[in-house]
């Protein structure tokens, strides 16, 4: 039992640098180990899915080198909250433990702080053992010329407590129970450490550029007319419920119920930057919240919205709407057919993320709301107001922010088109021609003429097997 005991806690006790890790594996049984992990430049070209042991040992060791600041997001309060079960913390260090005989990573993430206004983790929705949630960071990597952006899909294990340096054990690193570390350590030790997560990582998907964005050049080429609106009382898609958020329908038609006096309208918006990851970034020239009808604007949260943003988004609705070219209409009119507004029409709802003033500029940072906004179609009537579709964590599938996903895609494929030389239009133009031409030609024959052929031979085929017998 003795023996058992020491072997667990050795697992808990991580070595404070590379060298000793090092040094450890060469004498480990008197065989070699192999190469250390290293990561050859080619793997950050495009982006790639890092699962190996090895390789997330190369990867992990920038952890080690620099205070890294990771993002976590509870993918199943996404279904629950518009606020709540976002953090940010701190990666302290990380280990490797089997799972059902498989080596995989574990990191020791500081207790995350909510952002945004929101609470990580409220009292009504405590972590649970097992949890899913998506953990994003941008890091150095070897070999790659800038800092690589990683996203990975983990499973919360359990909360622990660390103390970097344990000075009863050659100053490695110590996790445990908080209870335990009280008892064991002198309080000068106990005090330096701190409550963390453990994290299980069994793959990272690196992106070398980025997570990619729509710079401001492209937007303003391709969209315009761009008009904010600011609704008090939440929009309707901040409603309480004794089981979280719930997002009640529209009843009555976009016009009108825009056209409330309650409502605030800036038209002097810029589009500044639409993110993949649904963080959409506009200019105004005057304060979000001033002149809003609603309680919440007060001066002191007119002057400083950051200070209030779980007020703000509890309160009031954001919706942002700008108009397409042709180019760009006729595609997500195709792909999008229940989209609300007119045609050539695109409306997002968001909530507030932060506001930053720079040169007599407000930039407003949104995020893009958790349910696609569409048209409430029913067979009697043929607009009954709007709806939201809800995301993937209660129904899988494509619904979930259709709309601006789908956007993105238009207006990427729609920029590279336009951003090719003349002689590479003139090739397209020439396949695009040679396709529609043999469309044209096969289209009054009911069969193909390889088809045809191979009935007919299957026919004669058939006709002396029967003569055969």
């Amino acid at each position: 039992m003795a023996k058992l005991k020491k072997a667990k806690k050795n697992s808990n006790n991580l070595p404070a640098n590379t060298a000793k890790i090092k040094k450890q594996k060469k004498h480990l049984r008197g065989k070699k180990t192999g190469p250390e992990p290293a990561l050859e430049k080619s793997h950050f070209i495009h982006t790639e899915v890092f699962s190996k042991p090895v390789q997330l040992a190369a990867l992990f060791q920038g952890f080690r080198e620099a205070e890294i600041e990771v993002d976590i997001l509870r993918l199943r309060m996404q279904a629950q909250s518009v606020e709540n079960g976002r953090g940010k913390g701190v990666v302290q260090n990380f280990s490797f433990r089997k799972f059902r005989d498989q080596p995989r990573g574990v990191l020791f993430i500081s207790n995350p702080r909510g952002v945004s206004g929101g609470s990580f983790e409220p009292a009504e929705c405590l972590l649970k053992q097992g949890e899913k949630v998506q953990v994003s960071f941008t890091m150095p990597a070897e070999g790659a010329e800038r800092p690589v952006y990683f996203i990975a899909k983990g499973f919360f294990l359990r909360k622990s407590y660390y103390i970097a340096g344990n000075h009863q054990d050659s100053g490695k690193p110590w996790t445990g129970p908080r209870e335990e570390a009280l008892a064991q350590f002198p309080r000068h030790v106990f005090v330096d450490g701190e409550d963390i997560l453990q994290v299980r990582i069994d793959a990272l998907t690196s992106f070398p550029n980025g997570s990619g964005s729509v710079p401001k050049e492209v937007l303003n080429h391709y969209l315009s007319g761009a008009v904010l609106y600011v609704l008090p009382g939440g929009g309707v898609w901040n409603q309480k419920s004794n089981q979280g958020n719930f997002f009640e329908g529209i009843q009555q038609e976009l016009d009108k119920f825009l056209s409330r006096e309650n409502i605030k309208k800036l038209q002097q918006v810029s589009l500044e930057e639409f993110a993949n990851l649904g963080e959409i970034s506009v200019s105004i020239s005057e304060q979000l919240l001033a002149g809003v009808n609603h309680e919440v604007a007060r001066p002191s949260v007119v002057k400083k919205p950051n200070d209030y943003l779980r007020d703000i988004n509890a309160s009031l609705g954001f919706l942002l709407s700008f108009k397409m070219n042709n180019d760009l209409k006729d595609a997500m009119g195709r792909l999008v057919p229940n989209k609300i507004g007119a045609e050539d029409e695109v409306y997002l709802p968001l909530f507030l993320d932060r506001v930053n003033d720079a040169q007599g500029k407000y930039r407003i940072s949104f995020r893009l709301f958790p349910r696609d906004l569409i048209g409430n179609r029913g067979y009697r009537n043929s607009n009954l107001g709007l709806r939201f579709m809800p995301p993937y964590a209660l129904h899988p599938g494509p619904e979930n922010h259709n709309t601006y996903s789908k956007l993105l895609i238009v207006l990427s494929r729609r920029f590279q088109e336009d951003s090719k030389s003349e002689e590479d239009k003139l090739k397209s133009e020439k396949v695009i021609a040679s396709v529609q031409q043999q469309i044209a030609a096969q289209r009054d024959k009911f069969v193909d003429e390889k088809v045809k052929l191979a009935f007919q031979e299957r026919t004669a085929l058939r006709k002396r097997r029967d003569e055969n017998r």
